[in-house]
């Protein structure tokens, strides 16, 4: 597993970062997600990101982590979750309303106690706003819990595909990294923020590299069904989910050796863009983590392949 620094942390992160946003969930086995886990950590993935305000899934972390005494091995990157309730596009909501300083450092706080770590290696605003640079004391908040020592570094992380809410703080000197979606379908990102991001110091968890599972498949066809209760039930409405099927039959195209399937040609193309520190990925099995680490032994793509999946860019 080929480690990455991220950004002006200092921190060195494995290249795969599993993502829990869905660990424990309804649908998961629990003790096949904790074995996963725990096989993740065996092989080298030293990172995790994670919602603050998730509760199940940072017990069921800590609890891994204690057992595998591995609470000093990982680093912990952390999204705060707001006060408000909130989709963008929408009306301004005031960052002291969405992030308050005292709440930032009491789920900052809850979190580091359930995971029995000592600090967070990232801990982040979600869903970041513009205008927040100049609004509320999040910021302050932020410094202040670096230099008690309980978190390496704090950032922003984007909401889908709005890449230009984090042009001008990537640019300001004043975070140490960026969470945004970047995939073979939106790769918007790489226009403007990436090399942003390269260019002041800025580390770059790439999300959603897989668009939320759609690139998952083995070969391209028809896409699984999800649950009513899975929100992505919803956000694959039958004109998009159609449209989606029908661009990962082309995508199909491009996959050959050493690429085994789309997810192995997904997760390498993220990471061929230099500005990339790690991706961030959402396993549950034990397959799929043996899975997602064999695609990353074979490094970045060449730029011709770069070049080529250029053309099947679609959302922004």
């Amino acid at each position: 597993m080929r480690l990455r620094r991220l950004g002006r942390t200092g921190l060195d992160v494995s290249e795969l970062t599993i993502g829990t946003a869905t660990l424990a969930t309804l649908a998961s086995d629990m003790r096949e997600a904790s074995a996963a886990l725990a096989l993740a950590l065996e092989l080298g993935v030293n990172a995790v990101e994670i919602d603050a305000g998730d509760r199940d899934a940072a017990s069921l972390l800590g609890a891994i982590l204690r057992r595998e005494g591995a609470r000093n091995q990982v680093h912990v990157i952390a999204r705060a979750s707001s006060l408000v309730r909130f989709d963008l596009p929408s009306p301004h909501v005031p960052a002291q309303q969405a992030y308050p300083g005292a709440h930032i450092r009491a789920e900052t706080e809850t979190l580091l106690a359930i995971l029995g770590v000592e600090r967070l290696a990232l801990q982040q605003l979600h869903a970041f706003c513009p205008e927040w640079r100049g609004e509320g004391d999040w910021h302050e908040t932020f410094e202040r819990l670096r230099a008690e020592g309980k978190i390496a570094g704090f950032g922003v992380s984007l909401f889908d595909h709005d890449v230009e809410a984090g042009l001008e703080i990537a640019a300001s000197g004043t975070i140490d990294a960026v969470e945004v979606m970047y995939n073979i379908f939106d790769q918007s990102a790489a226009t403007a923020l990436l090399p942003l991001c390269q260019g002041h110091g800025v580390g770059v968890i790439a999300r959603s590299p897989l668009y939320f599972g759609a690139l998952a498949s083995s070969r391209g066809g028809d896409m699984r069904d999800f649950p009513p209760e899975d929100w992505r039930s919803a956000y694959f409405f039958d004109a998009h989910r159609r449209e989606t099927e029908e661009r990962v039959r082309r995508l199909a195209h491009e996959v050959e050796p050493p690429d085994r399937s789309l997810s192995d040609l997904a997760l390498r193309f993220c990471l061929s863009h230099p500005a990339v520190s790690t991706v961030a990925v959402g396993m549950r099995t034990r397959e799929q983590v043996e899975a997602n680490i064999e695609a990353l032994r074979h490094g970045s793509l060449d730029a011709s392949k770069c070049a080529s999946l250029a053309g099947h860019k679609w959302l922004s």
